[in-house]
C-alpha cells in the first residue's frame, strides 16, 4: 500500500484452528467480498488481520489469503501475536481466545481515517458501503450496524448480493438498535475515526475474566466520554456457524462459570475502564517477517498487570440494558 492514508482500516482477528467448523472458508469468502465491494466504490481500504496465538503446525491465515486471493496483497497487513501473550494475559483458563485484546492490537496500528472492528465472517451491507463511499460520516461518532445471521448450512460457495439480500436465507430478522448504547452484535461492527478510537484506548483490557460483553462495554466507555453512538442505517451479514455465542448461550444458561466466553452476567453496561497508555500490546517488540506480516515477539514489559482495579469505575447515568449481546 502507498504511503497515503487509506479512507478505512478494517480490523479483524482469527487463527487457523478450525473454529466454528470451516473458519478458513468463511474468512476467505468474507475477505474477498468486502475487498471487492469496497474497491468497486473506490473506498481506499487496508485490511489489518490479527492472528492471535496461532498454532505453530499450521500455515498462517494470511498466507492462505495471499495464495487464494492474490489481488489482496497490496491492501492486507497481518500482525501475528506470540502465543505466550495469551497465556500471560488471560484471567480465565476457559477462554481460549482474547478477541478484543487482539482487536486492540490492530486498532492501535491502523492507518485509516476510519477504523472498523468486525469479525472475519461478516459481510458489509450495501447501505454501509454507500455511506463509506459518500465519505460523509462524522468524526467522534461511534457508528453501529444491525446484524443479520445467515442460515446455518447455507451454501457458501457463492457470496453475492443475491444470497445476502434474499430474506429466505436469514436465520434472524433485523432487530432495532436502541439508545443509548445501540448494542446487539456489537463485535460485528464498531466504526469510529482513528483519533477517537486512540483517545478511548480501545476495548477493555482491564477485565480479562470474560470476553462476552467487552464490545458492549466499549460503548459504555464512549458514552461516558461524551462520544455519541448512532445507527449507520443498514445491516451487516454474519455467516452463521457452529459454536457461535448466539447458538451456544442456552447451553450455559445455568452454569455460567463453565462458559467458554466467561460469565455474561458481569455488569458490562455500567462499568467504565481506563486502559494503559500501552494498550494494544503497545510495548511489544515488532519484527517484519514479510512485506505483509509483522510478528509481535514476547516481552514481559508488554504484559498488562494482573490486577489494576484503579482503572475501573462505575458509569453513573447510563441505563443498563437487559437484552443479551448476541
Amino acid at each position: 500500500m502507498s504511503g497515503e492514508r487509506p479512507d478505512l482500516t478494517i480490523v479483524a482477528t482469527g487463527r487457523n484452528d478450525g473454529y466454528g467448523g470451516d473458519f478458513v472458508a468463511r474468512f476467505l469468502r468474507t475477505l474477498e467480498f468486502n475487498a471487492r465491494e469496497l474497491a468497486a466504490r473506490q473506498v481506499a481500504t487496508e485490511f489489518v488481520f490479527v492472528e492471535w496465538a496461532p498454532p505453530e503446525d499450521r500455515p498462517l491465515l494470511t498466507e492462505l489469503a495471499l495464495d487464494a486471493i492474490p489481488s489482496i496483497a497490496p491492501v492486507l497487513r497481518s500482525i501475528v501475536v506470540d502465543p505466550r501473550y495469551h497465556d500471560a494475559l488471560t484471567m480465565n483458563p476457559r477462554i481460549a481466545y482474547l478477541e478484543f485484546l487482539a482487536k486492540n492490537v490492530g486498532v492501535r496500528r491502523a492507518r485509516g481515517r476510519l477504523v472498523l472492528t468486525t469479525n472475519a465472517d461478516v459481510c458489509l451491507g450495501r447501505h454501509i458501503l454507500h455511506r463509506l463511499a459518500d465519505r460523509a460520516l462524522e468524526t467522534r461518532v461511534v457508528y453501529r450496524a444491525r446484524r443479520v445471521d445467515l442460515k446455518l448450512g447455507l451454501d457458501q460457495s457463492r457470496m453475492d448480493w443475491a444470497v445476502l439480500e434474499d430474506e429466505r436465507n436469514y436465520d434472524t430478522g433485523l432487530k432495532a438498535l436502541r439508545p443509548p448504547l445501540y448494542a446487539g452484535g456489537t463485535g460485528d461492527f464498531v466504526l469510529l475515526d482513528r483519533e477517537t478510537f486512540a483517545e478511548l484506548k480501545g476495548f477493555n483490557e482491564v477485565y480479562r475474566v470474560a470476553k462476552i460483553g467487552i464490545d458492549r462495554n466499549f460503548l459504555v466507555k464512549a458514552v461516558h466520554a461524551g462520544v455519541p453512538i448512532a445507527d449507520i442505517g443498514g445491516p451487516v451479514y454474519h455467516i452463521n456457524h457452529v459454536g457461535s455465542y448466539r447458538m451456544s448461550k442456552a447451553l450455559y444458561r445455568d452454569r455460567q462459570d463453565e462458559a467458554p466466553y466467561g460469565d455474561r452476567r458481569w455488569p458490562s453496561s455500567v462499568v467504565v475502564y481506563e486502559n494503559s497508555d500501552l494498550w494494544g500490546l503497545g510495548a511489544a517488540p515488532a519484527e517484519q517477517i514479510s512485506p505483509a506480516i509483522t510478528r509481535l515477539a514476547f516481552d514481559w514489559m508488554a504484559v498488562l498487570p494482573l490486577v489494576d482495579l484503579d482503572r475501573v469505575m462505575r458509569a453513573d447515568g447510563i441505563a443498563e440494558e437487559t437484552d443479551d449481546e448476541a
